[in-house]
């Protein structure tokens, strides 16, 4: 996911489980953004795992890059 970011690496604004559900449907994957488990909203570069519960029992995880926009 690129995104805008200031000085030392920091977001402007956050990544959402919204902002994620919508990048996963531009690549065919529709899931609810609430079956998203995200604690907090991302707001640093990087690499992260995210669980999303499809059924009870069965959360596969997917991997966000957050990386500079551009």
């Amino acid at each position: 996911m690129g995104v805008k970011v200031g000085e030392g690496g920091k977001l402007y604004g956050s990544i959402t489980a919204k902002e994620i559900a919508e990048a996963l449907a531009r690549r065919g994957i529709t899931v609810d953004r609430h079956k998203i488990e995200l604690p907090d909203p991302l707001k640093t570069l990087g690499t992260y795992k995210v669980a999303v519960k499809l059924y009870p029992g069965m959360a596969p995880e997917v991997t966000i890059v957050v990386e500079p926009k551009g």
